[in-house]
């Protein structure tokens, strides 16, 4: 996979190839041109056999316990190692395998419920061990994946010094049980067996997708103490990687995370006078699209600019600039709360990327039932302003959003309840109720816990992480 390789698509993209991905011509010209020289990556891309098991095989260990092994990956560069709750229950020792070497692991967390649990080995125990990524968004059917481990089957034949790779497809992902508690549950056809147990379950892009738990002999359920069905003959499971990321996320536990799709590499290959060429007529193009985009952009530079020094109203309820001297106050039962970095905003971005007025959130109210409804609407800002739906970011100028939803200012994100709690600490979406006026319950009243890896706001039930 070493090497760098230019290629053009539908969308006139340039692909630095590596084994970590890939970068499009949407970057600024700079950036694409200093991707190109390094090898970098913006995005996930398919690796081939040899890059999938140069990037893999080093984070997988054999875990060994006083009853029989299991198996675990790396999951960052302190020591953590993740595998399953029930491969460690109960043991007094954990002794963590990899090549020729051997260092005592700690569990230093575990979850019943979700059936994972992290391990961490002294420093420099495994000096050869390296992390993978976690994909934190769902996998969609017919995803190629590739089950890791270390089978009992193929161990009682030889012993075991490298981890076993079998291939296989997702799929669906289903809210199950593995017997206390509701997660996100990833079926698969990867053939696995005991000893496959907290190995990782990796996408064509070398991710952990999810943490593979039970095989052919375990059985699974939709709810606590429900029907439980016996997985037959190429049905297999594990617990998907965004329920892991959102447990790591309350632990501190650092790790690294990946939302992109993950795509195909490019199939052409040019040569390096060819790719020295296409590089320059790109930098060429994207030079003159760059010149062009200032000019068409300048009077809004300067639009910007007027706004940083004469801030505007901060509850205006139009996007049009009222006339001199002629006031513009509110519409009853609507607030518009302005966004950004400039001091005059009504909740302020605390980012460089963010621009002074980035964006306003329309909150109305309809009718006799108080409904509320909210419009985002971008103000022209230099980053963007963005809204998390069908497993990535989409840039919008205006778009009717939900509380649950994460929205990102530049590169700020939160959910569009938090950004209404910060711009109303009373809990509703028009401040403090005057006297009179009968209080309006918040929709996301109460403790909520959000989960990073997909956007979704949820009541915090106090179930154990």
């Amino acid at each position: 996979m070493g090497g760098t390789m230019l290629a053009l698509n539908a969308g006139l993209w340039v692909a630095c190839r590596s084994p970590i991905g890939r970068c499009r011509l949407t970057v600024p010209p700079l950036s694409a041109l200093l991707c190109f020289a390094s090898g970098g990556a913006w995005a996930a891309t398919f690796l081939d056999d040899a890059a999938m098991r140069e990037r893999v095989a080093p984070a997988i260990v054999l875990l060994v316990v006083e009853e029989g092994f299991g198996s675990g990956f790396a999951l960052n560069a302190q020591g953590h190692i993740v595998t399953n709750q029930h491969v460690v229950a109960g043991s007094l020792g954990v002794l963590a395998r990899q090549g020729g070497r051997s260092a005592p692991a700690e569990v230093v967390w575990s979850s019943k419920r979700l059936d994972l649990a992290v391990l961490r080995v002294r420093a420099g125990g495994l000096p050869g061990l390296r992390p993978l990524p976690l994909a934190v968004a769902t996998p969609a059917p017919l995803l190629d994946v590739v089950a890791v481990g270390f089978p009992g089957a193929a161990n009682a034949v030889t012993a075991a010094s490298a981890p076993s790779y079998n291939e296989g497809n997702v799929g669906r992902v289903v809210t199950g049980t593995w017997g206390s508690g509701a997660l996100r549950i990833i079926q698969h056809s990867a053939d696995i067996n005991l000893g496959n147990s907290g190995g990782p379950l990796i996408d064509a892009c070398g991710r952990v997708i999810g943490v593979n738990t039970g095989g052919a002999s375990v059985s699974v359920s939709r709810a606590p103490g429900g029907p439980r069905i016996e997985a037959p003959s190429g049905v297999f499971w594990g617990s998907f990687s965004g329920e892991l990321a959102d447990a790591l996320d309350g632990l501190a536990i650092p790790y690294s995370a990946s939302a992109d799709a993950c795509e195909a590499a490019p199939a052409a290959v040019l040569s390096w006078p060819a790719m020295t060429l296409l590089a320059v007529a790109l930098a060429i193009g994207a030079a003159l699209l760059a010149l062009a985009a200032f000019r068409r952009n300048m009077p809004l530079a300067v639009a910007r600019v007027r706004d940083g020094v004469l801030p505007r109203s901060r509850r205006g309820d139009s996007d049009e600039r009222p006339s001199a001297g002629t006031p513009n106050p509110p519409s009853p039962g609507v607030r518009r709360i302005c966004i950004g970095r400039g001091r005059a905003m009504d909740v302020t971005i605390p980012s460089a990327k963010a621009s002074r007025h980035h964006a306003d959130l329309v909150v109305t109210l309809s009718g006799d039932t108080r409904q509320a409804a909210y419009v985002l609407k971008d103000r022209n800002s230099t980053n963007g302003t963005r809204v998390f739906r069908d497993g990535g970011w989409q840039r919008i100028r205006s778009a009717t959003v939900h509380p649950a939803e994460r929205v990102r200012f530049g590169d700020h994100e939160m959910t569009v309840a938090e950004l209404l709690r910060r711009a109303a600490p009373s809990g509703t979406a028009f401040g403090p109720t005057t006297a009179g006026e009968r209080s309006r319950p918040d929709p996301l009243s109460g403790a909520v816990k959000r989960n990073p890896g997909t956007g979704e706001v949820v009541r915090d039930t106090g179930d154990e992480p």
